[in-house]
């Protein structure tokens, strides 16, 4: 089973994913491959690449808080702290110019809008309705939430969500934003959770990500890579560096376990 980031991996850096790696991915699942998508966004930030990608497992979005199968079925939500509101309300409270989009399963909600998550919105084409703290739903429902700003307002976040620890965890996949899901809550998670489901050895499990938010799935593949592109800082996780994501990433990564392991 391969599990494969999208932004900055799968994506080149015009949000496209290339001939070469729609190619690989068929060979790949033809040959009896796993494919399962590992990915920080919404669903409705997937759709128009779904319909061309040869998905058949189950996959994660908004950074393993929410399983799909094949058929875009949600398979399990993770839910959010019964305490979630309150931290919402004392980060708004502390930073008064950052913004905070509310994600569940089937819509967003934004409690307050900054110019980083209007861009967002736009950009990716997100639909969303605005509520106050006090109008948000239920936390159990929720999948993820994410304060967003710029990079000098989102890293006080990032360092006063620290104490917080015992029950969310924080990721920044870019300066812009700090996305908090649940303590347990991630992709290497829910890529575990997905090739028990499937029957997949963990020795037959590889996954490839450039980011942050991918380092637990890296860190729980028998064999991880990373693209060219990445961080510096991912490199020490990887088993193999492949090429940057405007070069197929990929499909080297296929190219690699044909090659090697006969995958």
């Amino acid at each position: 089973m391969l599990a494969c980031d999208m932004d900055g991996t799968l994506l080149d850096s015009d949000r496209q994913i290339s001939d070469a790696n729609l190619q690989a991915l068929r060979y790949f699942t033809a040959e009896g491959g796993l494919f399962s998508l590992a990915t920080g966004r919404a669903y409705a930030a997937v759709t128009d690449y779904i319909d061309l990608l040869p998905m058949n497992a189950p996959y994660s979005l908004l950074n393993g808080s929410l399983i799909l199968d094949a058929q875009n079925r949600v398979l399990h939500c993770a839910g959010m702290p019964e305490q979630t509101s309150t931290l919402i309300d004392q980060v708004l409270t502390s930073f008064p110019q950052v913004g905070c989009e509310v994600f569940l399963p089937d819509r967003i909600l934004v409690c307050r809008m900054s110019a980083e998550t209007a861009h967002h919105m736009r950009v990716l084409h997100l639909s969303y309705d605005c509520a106050s703290v006090a109008e948000l739903p239920n936390p159990a429902g929720w999948c993820q939430i994410n304060f967003t700003g710029q990079a000098s307002q989102v890293e006080p976040v990032r360092t006063f969500l620290k104490q917080f620890e015992d029950s969310f965890h924080a990721v920044c996949t870019m300066p812009t934003f700090c996305e908090v899901t649940q303590r347990g809550v991630s992709k290497g998670a829910a890529m575990m959770q997905i090739a028990a489901d499937c029957n997949v050895p963990c020795n037959k499990i590889y996954a490839v990500g450039d980011s942050d938010n991918d380092l637990s799935m890296l860190k729980n593949a028998a064999i991880s890579f990373v693209p060219a592109n990445a961080v510096p800082d991912m490199f020490q996780h990887a088993a193999v560096r492949v090429r940057d994501n405007d070069h197929d990433a990929v499909a080297h990564v296929i190219e690699y376990l044909e090659k090697h392991h006969n995958a």
